[in-house]
């Protein structure tokens, strides 16, 4: 065989076993996490609202998108979206300190009290227990729970 052909049959080789590889680090939102009774008690529907996982020194954490329905008094309401980025219609208020970042869609950080109603936000919850943060990881700020829909009927 000519070097230029082994070269190619390498590299193409090369090429898909890297895909392989990667496609096997990806975890899914629905059968690589098991969420907790008291996030599925008020977040029924994220499996469907899961975007990705990660791991992080051992800890899987859940990406969600949602889209900002108020923002003020350092409360702020959200609305989770979907995989297709629509409205799954269970929106949660949640407190945070002054100090408190949020990282919008297009990946800008800013912090939490400018965010504006309308704005897409990118917030990360870790399985192993029920809080709302705005990146994965031990150092991230908590946005805690203070409201949500999860009693009323649909």
């Amino acid at each position: 065989m000519k070097p230029a052909v082994k070269l190619t049959a390498a590299v193409l080789l090369g090429i898909s076993l890297t895909g392989i590889a990667q496609g096997q680090n990806k975890l899914s939102c629905v059968k690589d996490v098991a969420y907790g009774q008291e996030f599925l008690s008020k977040f029924p529907d994220a499996g469907s609202a899961c975007q990705e996982v990660k791991v992080l020194q051992g800890e899987k954490w859940v990406r969600f998108n949602a889209q900002v329905k108020e923002n003020e008094n350092n409360r702020i309401t959200v609305d989770f979206l979907n995989t297709e980025q629509k409205h799954t219609g269970n929106p949660m208020t949640f407190e945070y300190t002054p100090d408190a970042t949020l990282t919008l869609e297009n990946k800008n950080v800013k912090a939490a009290s400018a965010v504006k109603k309308g704005d897409k936000v990118m917030v990360w919850v870790p399985e192993s227990r029920f809080g709302l943060y705005a990146k994965p990881g031990p150092v991230s700020t908590q946005f805690r729970l203070v409201s949500d829909d999860s009693t009323k009927q649909r």
